[in-house]
C-alpha cells in the first residue's frame, strides 16, 4: 500500500471520523492528532527544499507558513504543540487558550479583560493540515528521523 493511502487510513479518515462526534467532542482528539502532523509537514518543506530542519528553521518555517510574527508563533509552540503533544491539553501560564468554531485554522492573540487568548480552531487546524499532504503528498515521507510506516504481513518481516 502506498503512503498516501496509508496517511488517508491512518490519519484523514481518523480525523474525520472524530468529526462525527456531536458537540465538536472529537477537537481535541483532532487536535492531538493534527499537531504533530503539522510538524512533520513543517520539517518534511524544509527537507524538501534541501535545508537542514533545525530550531531556527523550524520556527522559522510556523511563522512564514501561519503567517504569524515571533511572539505568537511562541506561544502557539508552547501553550498548543507542547501542552497537548505532552498533557493532552493547552498549557496554562500568561497566555490562555480558547478554541471554537468562531477562529480560524491560524492561531491569534487577542486580548480580553486584561488577559491574553491565543485563539485556534481545531477542526479549521488540522483540514488545513491534513489538506498540506493531500497537496503535497511528498511530504508524507519527507522525514529522514521519522521515517513513515509501511504495513507487511508477518512473513515479511525478517
Amino acid at each position: 500500500m502506498n503512503p498516501e493511502s496509508l496517511f488517508d487510513r491512518w490519519f484523514a479518515a481518523p480525523i474525520a471520523k472524530l468529526h462525527e462526534l456531536p458537540s465538536g467532542d472529537g477537537a481535541f482528539a483532532a487536535l492531538i492528532v493534527a499537531l504533530p502532523l503539522y510538524e512533520r509537514a513543517i520539517i518534511g518543506t524544509i527537507k524538501l527544499r534541501g535545508h537542514d530542519s533545525n530550531e531556527d528553521a523550524i520556527k522559522a518555517e510556523v511563522e512564514a507558513d501561519l503567517h504569524i510574527d515571533l511572539p505568537v508563533r511562541a506561544r502557539f509552540w508552547s501553550v498548543f504543540r507542547n501542552g497537548f503533544m505532552h498533557q493532552a491539553m493547552g498549557l496554562d501560564g500568561h497566555t490562555k487558550w480558547l478554541v471554537s468554531a468562531e477562529f480560524t485554522a491560524i492561531p491569534t492573540l487577542i486580548s480580553r479583560s486584561g488577559n491574553d487568548y491565543l485563539c485556534l480552531d481545531p477542526w479549521k487546524f488540522a483540514e488545513r493540515t491534513i489538506t498540506k499532504f493531500k497537496e503535497r503528498p511528498e511530504l508524507i515521507t519527507a522525514s529522514e528521523s521519522f521515517p513513515f510506516a509501511t504495513i507487511l504481513e508477518h512473513n515479511q518481516v525478517a
